[in-house]
C-alpha cells in the first residue's frame, strides 16, 4: 500500500474499491476473501484485510509496469537485509520481473504477501519506519558496553533511510493502520486508555514446493498511535489452539504486550507523593514507678532518658524535659520519696 500511494498520491482513502463476493480472478489467478465484502473504501479495504481489493488496486496501478512496483520496494530497503548487531539474519527476497520464475500472477501474489521474503525484524524495521516519521533505522541489541562503571563504547541506531515516503502517505498509513484496530480485523484488541496502530496478517505456510493449510499468523504495530513510543511484531507458527488468523491468535499477545508495557510507563511516570512530616507524638505524662522499669520503657519506645536518681532509688519519679540544644524531647528521672507503693508498673 505504500507503493501505492507513494505512486499516485492522488488516491483517498475514502476512494470505493469493489471486491465483489469474496471471489475474483485478478491478474491470472483467483483471489479470495473470507468474506464478501462488496463496495468499501480503500480505507476498508486495510481495514478488512482484504486480498481482493488489494490486488485489484495494485493490479490496475501497476500492471502495465510491474517494475515501478518492485522498484518502490527496492527503494523501501526490502530486498537488503538490516546488517544488525548479530549474526545469522536472514536474507530478505524481493522478486524482480527480470527473474526466470516471475510470471503473470506474481505481482498480484506479492502484493499480499506470497512470492517473497521478509524476516520478522524486517518487516519491524518498516513498519517502525511508519512509526518514526519516515526515518528507517536499523535496530539494535545492545546500547552500551560497560566495565564496571566505566562505558568502553556506545551505539546508536544506524539510520538506513532518512525519508521512507512522504507525510501525506504516512498519514494515509497510519489513518488505515488505526483503522485496523478500531473498525477491522483487529478490534477486538482496541484499549481504552490509549491507541494502536498495526496490521494482521494470515499466511498460507510454503512446504515441499506447494502451500499447505496450516498458517503462520502475525500482528505488527505500534504504539500509543498517536504518539508512537513502541514497535512490535508478534508472530505465531501453526496455531493449533484459539484460531488459526492473525487478528484470533497474534492479536490478543500484541494487546497484552502492549499493555504491559503502557502500564509500566504509567508507573513511572506517576508523580512521587511529598513526604509529609511525621505528626510529633507528645511524649506520655509519666508520674512514677520503679527505676528499673521506667528506664526498660523508655528503651523499648525509643525515647531518651537520663536520671537525676544517686543510686539506691527503686522508685522514683518521671518528668518531661527539653533539651534546648537539640530540640527534643526525653524523659529525666528524679528520686521519688513521696510516691505510692501501690501497683509495679509506671502511673501514666
Amino acid at each position: 500500500m505504500m507503493a501505492l500511494l507513494k505512486a499516485h498520491p492522488e488516491i483517498q482513502l475514502d476512494d470505493i474499491v469493489d471486491t465483489g463476493n469474496g471471489r475474483m480472478l485478478i491478474g491470472g489467478a483467483v483471489k479470495t476473501d473470507t468474506h464478501g465484502y462488496g463496495r468499501v473504501t480503500v480505507q476498508q479495504v486495510f481495514e478488512k484485510s482484504s486480498n481482493i481489493g488489494v490486488a485489484k488496486l495494485i493490479n490496475e496501478y501497476f500492471s502495465g509496469n510491474p517494475s515501478a512496483y518492485t522498484d518502490y520496494l527496492k527503494k523501501f530497503g526490502l530486498p537488503k537485509p538490516l546488517g544488525f548487531q548479530m549474526a545469522g539474519e536472514a536474507l530478505p527476497y524481493i522478486k524482480d520481473p527480470k527473474d526466470r520464475t516471475w510470471s503473470r500472477t506474481s505481482l498480484t501474489t506479492m502484493c499480499i504477501g506470497y512470492e517473497l521474503k521478509i524476516a520478522p525484524l524486517q518487516t519491524l524495521a518498516f513498519y517502525n519506519a511508519v512509526a518514526n516519521d519516515g526515518v528507517k533505522v536499523q535496530p539494535i541489541i545492545v546500547k552500551e558496553i560497560k566495565q564496571a562503571d566505566q562505558v568502553l563504547e556506545q551505539f546508536e541506531a544506524p539510520v538506513l533511510n532518512e525519508k521512507i515516503c512522504s507525510k501525506e502517505t504516512l498519514r494515509k498509513l497510519r489513518s488505515m493502520m488505526e483503522g485496523v484496530v478500531v473498525n477491522g480485523t483487529a478490534r477486538a484488541i482496541r484499549p481504552k486508555d490509549y491507541s494502536i496502530a498495526g496490521k494482521t496478517g494470515t499466511a498460507w505456510k510454503f512446504k515441499n514446493g506447494h502451500y499447505t493449510r496450516t498458517y503462520s499468523t502475525s500482528f505488527c504495530g505500534f504504539f500509543p498511535a498517536d504518539k508512537p513510543k513502541y514497535s512490535c511484531i508478534v508472530v505465531i507458527d501453526s496455531p493449533s489452539k484459539g484460531g488459526w488468523s492473525g487478528a484470533e491468535v497474534a492479536a490478543p499477545v500484541f494487546r497484552d504486550i502492549a499493555d504491559r508495557c503502557m502500564a509500566r510507563d504509567q508507573a513511572s511516570q506517576r508523580p512521587m507523593l511529598a513526604r509529609v512530616p511525621a505528626r510529633r507524638t507528645p511524649v506520655p505524662l509519666v508520674r512514677a514507678g520503679v527505676q528499673d522499669e521506667i528506664a526498660l520503657v523508655c528503651q523499648r519506645i525509643g525515647l531518651p532518658a537520663s536520671t537525676q536518681a544517686t543510686g539506691g532509688e527503686e522508685w522514683v519519679r518521671a518528668t518531661r524535659a527539653v533539651d534546648t540544644a537539640s530540640v527534643t524531647r526525653h524523659v529525666e528521672v528524679t528520686p521519688n520519696k513521696t510516691v505510692s507503693r501501690a501497683g509495679r508498673m509506671p502511673d501514666a
